[in-house]
């Protein structure tokens, strides 16, 4: 079984650098599905052409709002992000 190892780990930012690299004309899109006073889940839609009806990946994030660290201030923000980089990480953005 492997294991998480953060030393490997590619930031979305850098994920999104080599998207953008490889897809100049594609496009991201995030919708909220879910918000309430503790959550929010955010869907990621990432395609390749501007042009495209269909997304070629997608990715789900949930994150809930914590009395400290980045989800006391920025839950959605972070949710955000981590449906982009799971999107991301599912057109094999990842190491």
């Amino acid at each position: 079984m492997g294991y998480f190892n953060l030393e490997d780990y590619e930031t979305v930012e850098e994920r999104l650098i080599k998207f953008w690299k490889d897809n100049p004309e594609g496009r991201i899109l995030t919708t909220l599905l879910d918000i309430s006073v503790t959550r929010f889940i955010v869907k990621a839609e990432i395609y390749r052409g501007s042009d495209l009806a269909t997304p070629w990946t997608t990715g789900l994030a949930e994150e809930t709002v914590q009395g400290k660290g980045v989800n006391a201030t920025s839950a959605l923000e972070n949710c955000e992000t981590s449906a982009i980089g799971r999107a991301l990480a599912n057109a094999g953005y990842a190491t």
